[in-house]
């Protein structure tokens, strides 16, 4: 099983031999030099495992983990040192780490951590999915047969990546069936990003959608990231999808047809993997 993988380790040395391995066996390596470098990329790439090196200059490994565990309860982190001890490697167990090894790194021994914590991460997902179902269960509240048919298209709708439509009148809870059903989700500990597109002007959805480069237009003085991509492996629910201009929901269809956007202002392409709920 392929996966993203982060490696955070001041040095040059062990991210390209991390990265010769690991993409040796088909995983894809994001690398990070610093603590700070490190938590913008988990941040805004979602990594599926870290390799933390203990010992960098500035926010050391532990100060690292501490916040990696905030942003994800089940992200697997494997903490990489050359200067190991009992003491570190409690502390960094302690903390949510569920791995330590010592440099100079084996093969063996990175691609056995890669295959625990993969397994880890799915049992984990697992858990949180199971979780989800019984929160599902007292969110929406009710036992009519009407409320017993929406629990059970719920169920079926989460576990895919298909694209949802919730029809019904305005107060009658179709955000909290979105939420359920990302909740439900193997995407559950992704960002869950909600846009009402009725209380957005025209002359702006697009740029909050897709996002725009500085310049694109008068006011745009910084680059911003749109909806899209920062719902990125997770789920982005489009209340009042209908208020849309034709031309606007031309480009929502890209994104559901393609998995592609491109901020205003420029002609890159950017691959997205969200599931659109609407």
């Amino acid at each position: 099983m392929s996966a993203r993988i982060l490696v955070i380790d001041d040095e040059a040395a062990i991210r390209s031999a991390m990265r010769m391995i690991l993409e040796y066996e088909g995983h894809e390596v994001l690398e990070a030099a610093s603590g700070p470098e490190g938590l913008q990329v988990a941040q805004t790439e979602s990594p599926d495992l870290v390799f933390l090196d203990i010992k960098m200059p500035g926010m050391d490994g532990l100060e690292v983990l501490t916040r990696l565990r905030a942003m994800s309860e089940t992200l697997p982190v494997v903490i990489i040192s050359a200067h190991g001890s009992a003491a570190s490697a409690l502390e960094a167990g302690r903390l949510g780490a569920y791995r330590f090894i010592e440099k100079p790194l084996s093969k063996d021994y990175v691609i056995d951590a890669v295959r625990e914590g993969l397994e880890l991460a799915s049992l984990r997902h697992e858990n949180r999915a199971l979780r989800s179902a019984l929160e599902v269960r007292h969110e929406i509240v009710g036992d009519s047969p009407a409320i017993r048919a929406v629990l059970d298209q719920v169920r079926r709708a989460a576990p895919s990546s298909a694209t949802v439509l919730i029809l019904g009148e305005s107060g009658v809870g179709k955000e909290l069936v979105a939420r359920a059903i990302h909740r439900g989700s193997h995407r559950a500990r992704e960002r869950f990003i909600q846009v009402n597109c009725a209380a957005i002007p025209e002359d702006l959805i697009e740029s909050e959608l897709f996002g725009h480069e500085r310049g694109a237009f008068t006011g745009a003085t910084e680059r911003q990231i749109g909806k899209f991509e920062m719902a990125d492996r997770g789920t982005i629910f489009l209340d009042e999808v209908g208020d849309m201009s034709p031309k606007t929901q031309a480009k929502v269809l890209r994104v559901l047809q393609e998995g592609e956007v491109e901020r205003l202002g420029s002609s890159r392409t950017i691959k997205v993997d969200v599931r659109v709920i609407a």
